[in-house]
């Protein structure tokens, strides 16, 4: 009897807690949310801009923090953190007219206002948020690629591949223009999340959009392109960049 019940005790230790963690991680996109929608013309130069985040986010979640402003060579900054340890990546800045950066965090469940983006000024400015989920609240997030950049100079704007050392990953790309473009012919394989794409028409004018993939194994992205369907050839500034989930404190074998 008491081999039996050592027997049982063993069995349940690996099936409800080396088992789950032994389960490759998954991610799925959730939600987005900006100011202001695309192609609004509400208070479309508020500074800081402020976004209220997607209802019914939990813990674990990676939240990608997007600002951009009409103007050249501006550094951005987190203005309200809303509670939230952010990551700031390197600015992205150098095509004239449109300075964006992107902000990165995992939200620790509990956000205490409306994270905020710090513009420099109150001319035409767009932030983005973008939503996405592990398997289980218990996965923080590393990146796996840093941010690469880019400048395409025609009308169909191609990101270089990056090389991703995870097995599972996120890829996520972007792409800014000083014009009011919309986007089309995303590569295939790659899905956008959100809105399309996010114009401010107050004139200057201005757009951004955004793309994603999610991966699980580990090797080259391929390249990934948007056609700016309208004004057509604008200069681009674009970004890349790859994240992977995983359980903190646990050994490197269990995280596959």
């Amino acid at each position: 009897m008491q081999v039996l019940k050592l027997f049982l005790i063993r069995a349940f230790i690996f099936i409800f807690i080396f088992f789950p963690l032994a389960t490759k991680a998954q991610i799925t996109y959730f939600a987005s949310a900006s100011v202001h929608a695309d192609n609004s013309n509400t208070n479309a130069a508020n500074n800081p801009a402020a976004v209220t985040p997607p209802a019914n986010m939990r813990d674990g979640d990676l939240v990608i923090f997007t600002g951009v402003r009409r103007i050249s060579n501006q550094t951005l900054t987190i203005s309200n953190t809303g509670g939230q340890n952010w990551n700031s990546l390197p600015v992205l800045t150098g095509v004239a007219d449109i300075s964006p950066r992107i902000f990165w965090c995992r939200f620790n469940g509990t956000w205490t206002g409306d994270p905020s983006i710090e513009m420099g000024g109150a001319s035409i400015n767009t932030a983005v948020m973008h939503v996405f989920r592990p398997s289980a609240r218990t996965y923080s997030w590393a990146m796996d690629v840093g941010q690469t950049i880019g400048a395409p100079t025609t009308r169909t704007a191609t990101i270089n591949a990056i090389t991703n050392t995870q097995n599972t990953t996120l890829v996520f790309a972007a792409w800014f223009t000083a014009d009011d473009n919309t986007w089309d012919q995303l590569t295939a394989g790659w899905s956008t999340p959100g809105s399309s794409q996010y114009r401010n028409p107050i004139d200057p004018d201005m757009s951004c959009t955004f793309a994603y993939r999610i991966f699980t194994v580990s090797g080259s992205t391929g390249n990934v392109s948007k056609r700016q369907a309208t004004n057509q050839t604008d200069n681009s500034r674009t970004a890349i960049m790859s994240f992977y989930p995983f359980r903190t404190n646990m050994s490197a074998f269990l995280l596959e």
